[in-house]
């Protein structure tokens, strides 16, 4: 049974994680203001749950998916870290000389990355190991420049400016909405099912741990009301709730358009490109070196992607190709004697016949019969009718004299050979060595008079001097050999076109 049907079943986690919120709704509102950092500790409690929630799904999840839950649990981690050494300020009432410390807003950098590697890498099976190697660098690159730039205007220790602050919230703000976003085009285009279920509870839990935040660090800086803590730990509850509960019946098997999952698929490893464009863009205006480097970084990688991707693209194009090729190959050859069958005969013979009309160039066609075969069969079993047919047919092969001559299984027990600039005196030559190479087989046939298997010939040939048509050539073949068949069979007879015989 999968974890979204054990999910649906553990309802309980579904009315605690809201009777918690209640729960630190009434400590925020009610208890004195010296007893806040229960407050905090509600938060911190929410994380360590919607922690565990995480591993719980990484332990169910298949091979690959359980790695993008470890990335979020990572992230949590890093919050939870964060929220804990709040709390610690709080109790020893540190706060309010600091209000951005250093350490906390260093861990919150570290929350983004993790996030990003996640919205970025691809578990596809078709996904090239460069590809994932690109996105890690590309994290911890984006990570990286996050901390030179908050930090450009914080020192380790942090800073009680009200406009660093407010610069802090909005490249968090900003990096949140671009995981949300990144998230939410991962989920729609996820065609696998534990790919889809965890991209649509990190799109939702991302979209509203944006929106919450910012509320609260917008209203923290203007009113320092405790019970705004609840838009903190809101979205790691919601978090926990939904790693427990089923995913809803719409998106357990939606079909997404092929080519939204393609482009899904393709693109979201430019994310992190993006995203660190756009990061060293903004980080150029105060350190230019780093800025710069972090911005050819990212075109490098974009174009190592690039490549990565159209290099993918080109092989699949070429297998497909060639796999083309093959069943074109295959759908043209006999399935048991491993000759050309009637569509590659019927496809040879209109090409030759064009080419002795362009040409005014002479073209015979052998029909062939193997004698008295019915009897063979029921003799001796269609088994052995089939061994000797793929022998028959490899000996005519072996017989031709020219590469330019053609044979084909034409049905059951017929086969015709095509000899393109061939009169009727080299025509009859040919069938001469046909006789004695099936004779040579010594293949038995109680039921034919002469006790081995022979056949019977029928030719047909155009000078050159008429236009000739499949149909006209093939017609005047099958009159010649049912000749040969009517006069004793185990001979050659010859039919022209007009109908006179040689």
């Amino acid at each position: 049974m999968n974890d979204i049907s054990r999910a649906g079943r553990r309802s309980p986690v579904l009315w605690i994680a809201p009777g918690f919120l209640i729960l630190h709704g009434f400590l925020a509102v009610l208890l004195p203001t010296k007893l806040t950092p229960y407050s905090t500790l509600c938060i911190v409690l929410a994380q360590l749950a919607a922690l565990y929630a995480c591993l719980r799904a990484s332990r169910s999840a298949g091979s690959p998916w359980r790695t993008l839950w470890w990335l979020l649990a990572f992230s949590i981690l890093f919050a939870a870290t964060s929220a804990s050494l709040d709390l610690r300020a709080e109790i020893m009432n540190i706060t309010e000389s600091n209000p951005a410390p250093g350490l906390q807003i260093l861990l919150s950098t570290l929350y983004g990355v993790p996030l990003l590697l996640a919205v970025s890498i691809q578990f596809h099976p078709r996904a090239q190991l460069p590809v994932r190697i690109v996105s890690v660098c590309l994290s911890l690159a984006t990570g990286t420049l996050c901390y030179v730039l908050v930090f450009s205007f914080l020192s380790i220790h942090g800073s009680n400016q009200p406009g660093d602050v407010l610069f802090i919230s909005y490249v968090f703000d900003a990096l949140d909405l671009f995981l949300a976003i990144a998230a939410s085009i991962r989920a729609f285009g996820a065609d696998q099912p534990q790919e889809r279920r965890f991209f649509y509870i990190v799109s939702i839990f991302l979209w509203v741990n944006t929106v919450f935040p910012a509320i609260h660090n917008r209203l923290l800086m203007r009113h320092d009301f405790v019970w705004l803590d609840l838009f903190i730990s809101a979205p790691y509850l919601l978090l926990l709730a939904l790693t427990y509960a089923a995913l809803p019946q719409s998106l357990k098997h939606p079909r997404p358009p092929r080519w939204v999952t393609h482009v899904v698929r393709s693109g979201s490893p430019i994310f992190l490109s993006f995203g660190l464009l756009l990061l060293g863009i903004v980080v150029s205006r105060k350190h230019f070196y780093i800025g710069a480097t972090s911005v050819v970084l990212a075109i490098l990688c974009y174009g190592v992607l690039s490549v990565l991707m159209l290099s993918r693209g080109l092989k699949a194009e070429e297998l497909l190709l060639a796999a083309n090729r093959t069943l074109e190959t295959l759908a043209g050859v006999d399935g048991l004697t491993g000759i050309p069958n009637r569509r590659t005969f019927d496809q040879k013979i209109s090409i030759e016949c064009n080419a002795a009309n362009r040409s005014a160039q002479p073209i015979s066609l052998l029909m062939i019969d193997v004698d008295f075969f019915k009897a063979l069969n029921d003799a001796s079993g269609h088994q052995l009718g089939d061994v000797y047919l793929v022998q028959i047919a490899r000996a005519l092969e072996n017989a031709l004299p020219r590469t330019i001559d053609f044979v084909a299984r034409y049905g059951g027990e017929e086969f015709a050979v095509l000899l393109p600039l061939t009169g009727s005196f080299g025509a009859a030559s040919v069938a001469g060595k046909l006789h004695r190479a099936i004779s040579a087989l010594r293949l038995e046939h109680p039921s034919n008079p002469s006790g081995i298997v022979t056949v019977s010939i029928g030719i047909s040939t155009s000078s050159g001097s008429e236009r000739v048509s499949p149909v006209d050539l093939t017609q005047a073949a099958d009159r010649a050999l049912y000749k040969a068949k009517s006069k004793g069979r185990d001979r050659t007879e010859f039919l022209a076109l007009n109908g006179e015989t040689a």
